[in-house]
């Protein structure tokens, strides 16, 4: 089914439909996974990496106390240098995170500490002063990106500030507040980090397409959005389709609503710049993300769904949001990383769900979880159960040579819960978790202690993300009433 896949990506042949061989192929993945969970699966052993996570947090949260305590009775500043040092240890830990997700065995594990810091640096320039933000430079911006990329060139760096600045024009208020910008200056970062990892030094190109590529995340929004009429929204949606089926310079005519173009120009100049055969992986990448979210876009509770239903269209955005960058980036795309994709794209999108239940419940927007709870159809199996199963699955069959790596996927559980316990507020998530019907076990118990240590929690990642949104906001006319969180 792999090599199915592959030949729709490629588009090869046009009676292979990359949505329909997507599906078939996250659907048969599934079964393999229930039958994994079924006969080989054993919780225990996920719990052993649950406990160790819970017992660092504690630790943690005791030592910062007593740091705290002799700070203030002795005028010392010992926890300065704690904090900085949880901060080093969190730099490496996300970024072989980043690693694995993204590359599975071919992951290089030891990339020089000074090279992680880099990257961190560019994350978290925001961060630097709470009156500041790297993007009102453009001269900062450009430094920091030169010392991210190990590069001279200026010029691809000049366009990328400027087009951020636009986007942050152009986007909703609304959107920057939820966090859309946070999404944005990911997905910049990821066509970056797979440029380095497959040696491609042609940042002109690198730097349009990562900017393209990070707007074309507005067509979830967009479809998201209930203050679009349905008929405005899939006239939209029929005109991105219409794109990724264009051919390069085709002439093309644009939405009258000027997020919806700005969106729609992004797919058109991806695939312009890029050459025949990668804008044809990109736009069958794209036809895959489309049809997945429109049709997650009109489910509710009352739809009569399946699990495979769930996991499949889950599976589908993930693994493309992450095959979509290598592709621009250079990357070679063979069988083996199309099948690391689906498989660590499940667990990804499955560790995003759970950090958004308590919007997913307000908005009504379906996944695993709030499915579960209150779908009109019976699962048998919970959302958390297929994620703990998953990640020993990964962890043994695909990513042996990596020892830590269930270890790694428990940082990504940790990262949510602390942000879905600030979603959610001071409240035991363990009261959240009986009414969403988590399995009564030693694992939801341990998922719901790591909650109650989630202040101690470092989320690089996630601090990056409200740090960059948090910066959208002011530049479009003052702090935001609502709380930005990054996503």
């Amino acid at each position: 089914m792999t090599e199915d896949l592959r030949i729709a990506l490629f588009g090869e042949t046009p009676e292979h439909d990359i949505f329909r061989a997507s599906y078939a192929y996250a659907e048969h993945d599934y079964q393999n996974l229930l039958a994994f969970r079924r006969e080989r699966h054993h919780p225990e052993r996920v719990l052993v990496s649950l406990k160790r996570e819970r017992r660092r947090l504690m630790n943690l949260k005791r030592v910062r106390a007593v740091v705290g305590y002799t700070d203030r009775i002795l005028s010392t500043d010992i926890e300065k240098g704690l904090q900085r040092r949880e901060l080093l240890l969190a730099e490496e830990r996300i970024y072989r995170f980043a690693m694995m997700r993204d590359l599975g065995i071919n992951a290089d594990q030891d990339r020089e500490k000074d090279e992680i810091h880099g990257w961190v640096e560019m994350l978290l320039a925001g961060s630097r002063s709470e009156n500041h933000s790297f993007l009102e430079s453009q001269e900062e911006f450009i430094q920091i990106a030169q010392y991210f990329c190990r590069t001279e060139q200026e010029e691809p760096f000049v366009w990328l500030h400027a087009y951020i600045r636009e986007f942050i024009d152009i986007c909703p208020k609304s959107y920057l507040e939820k966090g859309v910008f946070g999404k944005f200056m990911r997905s910049v970062f990821g066509v970056f980090f797979f440029a380095r990892t497959a040696g491609n030094t042609d940042y002109t190109s690198i730097a349009r397409l990562s900017g393209h590529f990070a707007t074309t995340y507005l067509f979830d929004d967009i479809l998201d959005d209930p203050g679009y009429p349905d008929e405005e929204k899939t006239d939209y949606f029929q005109n991105v389709l219409q794109i990724l089926a264009s051919k390069k310079y085709d002439e093309q005519e644009y939405s009258n609503d000027p997020v919806m173009a700005f969106s729609e120009r992004a797919f058109t100049d991806m695939r312009d710049i890029l050459d025949e055969r990668r804008g044809r992986m990109v736009a069958q990448s794209y036809h895959a993300i489309a049809q997945a979210t429109y049709t997650g876009s009109h489910w509710k509770y009352t739809t009569p769904l399946t699990e495979a239903d769930l996991y499949a269209i889950a599976t589908i955005k993930a693994a493309y949001t992450r095959i979509i960058p290598a592709i621009l980036a250079g990357h070679t795309i063979d069988s083996g990383f199309l099948a690391h994709c689906m498989r660590a794209g499940l667990i990804y999108q499955l560790t995003d769900d759970l950090r958004d239940i308590t919007d997913d419940l307000e908005e009504e927007t379906i996944t695993p979880f709030n499915y579960y709870r209150y779908g009109i159809s019976a699962m048998d199996v919970h959302p958390v159960e297929v994620f703990f199963a998953a990640v020993r699955r990964i962890s043994e069959e695909n990513l042996r040579n990596i020892p830590d790596a269930r270890d790694l996927w428990v940082l990504r559980i940790s990262h949510s819960l602390r942000m879905l316990q600030m979603k959610h507020g001071e409240e035991n998530l363990q009261t959240l978790f009986r009414e969403l019907h988590f399995p009564d076990d030693a694992c939801t118990t341990e998922m719901a202690r790591i909650g109650e240590y989630s202040s101690v929690i470092v989320d690089i990642e996630a601090e990056a993300a409200k740090t960059s949104s948090d910066s959208a906001v002011t530049m479009r006319g003052g702090w935001s009433s609502k709380p930005v969180y990054g996503h």
